[in-house]
């Protein structure tokens, strides 16, 4: 039942689409298959997350902070509480980006369906890809490696999922898709730099708050950044219409 109401509102949507001046277009199979790529991957997720063993106490004896290059080193000496509640307040603010600027804006408010089915299949793609590589992957995070905390903050299945940062590309998602709608529906808009800038700053400066905060290495954030900010922009580009 589920399925076929997913299928009808699809149908409505796309047809919708075809006489609408939007520049984007909806077809059933591609947003199908979009969205089966997405609950692909998140179920794909929930299976490997049930694999995920903390790390044992003689692993963590096991672990030295000199076996890691000096460019991912530097991040196993922070553990800032306020740069990890930043990172939150950045993460969370940024779901909101595209609904708000949707409902402010004249032009996209006409095509919220359209945005709604680019935003939730950009969330879902994201979301579940960056579960299945952290629970895959099972990298340990920075702040495992300071002899100053406890054992029981370090055996926690969270403490193997550095790899990559989840912040940092969902954000990126967020921030990217927004700047590259508003610059489809404003192609001549004098605010698109603005746009622009904000998308790759945001995120940007959420990989960082999450390095010092001691959650992510270097890496973690560079191909969280890479990957959220690609999913962001083509998923929107996938919908352009041909003739834009």
């Amino acid at each position: 039942m589920k399925k076929f109401i997913l299928i009808l509102w699809l149908t409505i949507v796309s047809l919708i689409s075809l006489f609408s001046q939007s520049p984007y277009q909806l077809k059933l199979g591609r947003e199908i298959g979009l969205y089966g790529a997405g609950i692909g991957v998140i179920g794909g997720a929930f299976y490997f997350e049930k694999q995920v063993k903390p790390l044992t106490a003689l692993q963590i004896s096991g672990l030295n902070a000199n076996d890691l290059s000096s460019f991912e080193r530097w991040v196993t000496t922070r553990r800032s509480v306020r740069s990890h509640k930043t990172s939150n307040v950045l993460l969370y603010s940024s779901n909101f980006f595209p609904v708000a600027l949707t409902f402010a804006d004249k032009k996209m408010r006409k095509d919220a369906s359209t945005i709604g089915v680019m935003y939730t299949q950009a969330a879902m793609i994201n979301l579940g890809l960056t579960a299945l590589v952290k629970n895959t992957v099972h990298r340990t995070r920075p702040y495992v490696y300071q002899s100053e905390l406890s054992l029981e903050e370090k055996m926690t299945t969270s403490a193997r999922l550095s790899f990559w940062s989840g912040h940092t590309s969902q954000t990126a998602t967020m921030c990217f898709l927004t700047a590259k709608i508003y610059a489809d529906y404003h192609p001549g808009s004098r605010w698109k730099p603005v746009m622009w800038t904000a998308a790759a700053t945001i995120p940007a400066a959420t990989g960082i708050f999450r390095m010092t905060a001691g959650k992510h290495f270097p890496t973690d954030v560079l191909v969280g950044y890479i990957t959220g900010a690609a999913i962001g922009y083509f998923v929107p580009k996938l919908h352009q219409r041909m003739d834009n």
